[in-house]
């Protein structure tokens, strides 16, 4: 599912830097003041009411998640269902971080689809640095969805920062580290996970080892070429039967468009200068397209493009480059 920033999650999200997209409140984060944040989209259980020729009609036994203070329900849920809010995440699960004294900073705290889903990233200590080109901050995240189908996730990832501009990556997680279904007890196993990860923090050395090697490993021009058809497909052949010939230059079109941007992207974005021809610099070149240039359907205008772009890095929606990843994290 595909998750954006609106008018109302960015009126409450906090930033301890300026993100990339410059939505939401910039400054200092404190865990105290922090706790109360999530407040504004607290939910309840309520009964599933229709109009049937002009009367009204509750449904017996449906229910859906509805905001305690703003006008928007989400999805259906059942009695089993366990309402998890996005509150547990910063006052219960970040308090038991910042108790372990891994915890940095808090990095942000906000929500999408207008409060339907929350998160929390907190910063770890004990940075990366590579020599020439950027530091590499440890990332946790922690996520709650007001949805069914959305469940209460953690999972740990980085931010490359670079001049004025940060990377988001979450690659060598390709998938969640913890993540539990709104059944029986999720905020108990939830904790019970995050205090298993803080025991196994060594994570950390694994990230950075791997970080230094793809840094220093030489990725030339015919290999990158041989990555960007991997990840788009080759040039488009003239067809003999199955595209006219606009359908044919239409396709090239796109193609052509897509393989400048990554070049692009490769060669010449300054914020990768220091790995340039690297199996990083590749890596973070496509992360760069994917996050900043690649085209979306539907979009109609660039701030909706941010918003929707911002979900996605958050949630580690980005195909082409987990795609990427498979291919150079050897």
């Amino acid at each position: 599912m595909s998750h954006k920033m609106t008018s109302l999650d960015a009126l409450h999200a906090h930033y301890r830097e300026t993100p990339w997209h410059r939505l939401g409140n910039v400054g200092h984060i404190e865990w105290e003041e922090a706790r109360d944040w999530f407040d504004w989209c607290e939910v309840t259980r309520h009964p599933i009411h229709i109009e049937h020729e002009e009367v009204g009609v509750i449904l017996d036994g449906r229910n859906v998640l509805k905001m305690v203070h703003y006008p928007h329900a989400y999805a259906e849920v059942s009695d089993k269902y366990k309402i998890v809010q996005h509150r547990f995440m910063i006052d219960d699960l970040t308090g038991l971080l910042i108790d372990t004294g891994l915890v940095e900073s808090i990095e942000s705290v906000g929500t999408y689809d207008n409060g339907a889903v929350g998160y929390v990233s907190l910063k770890f200590k004990d940075e990366i640095n590579i020599p020439g080109w950027s530091k590499v901050e440890s990332v946790f995240n922690i996520g709650n969805g007001h949805d069914r189908m959305v469940p209460l996730i953690a999972t740990q990832s980085a931010n490359a920062v670079v001049c004025a501009n940060t990377f988001k990556w979450n690659i060598l997680d390709k998938d969640a580290v913890f993540k539990f279904k709104k059944m029986g007890d999720p905020q108990g196993m939830m904790q019970e996970a995050v205090e298993e990860l803080c025991a196994g923090y060594e994570r950390h050395a694994q990230y950075a080892a791997q970080i230094e090697r793809m840094a220093n490993e030489e990725f030339v021009q015919d290999q990158w070429r041989e990555l960007v058809v991997q990840l788009i497909g080759p040039k488009p052949d003239m067809p003999s039967t199955s595209l006219t010939v606009q359908g044919y230059y239409n396709k090239l079109t796109r193609w052509s468009n897509t393989f400048n941007d990554l070049n692009a992207r490769f060669y010449n974005d300054q914020d990768i200068a220091g790995v340039r021809e690297t199996k990083w610099g590749a890596l973070m070149a496509v992360q760069a397209w994917e996050q900043k240039d690649k085209s979306l359907k539907g979009i109609k205008s660039d701030l909706e493009r941010t918003r929707r772009h911002q979900a996605n890095v958050m949630f580690g929606k980005l195909p082409v480059t987990e795609k990427a990843a498979k291919i150079l994290v050897k």
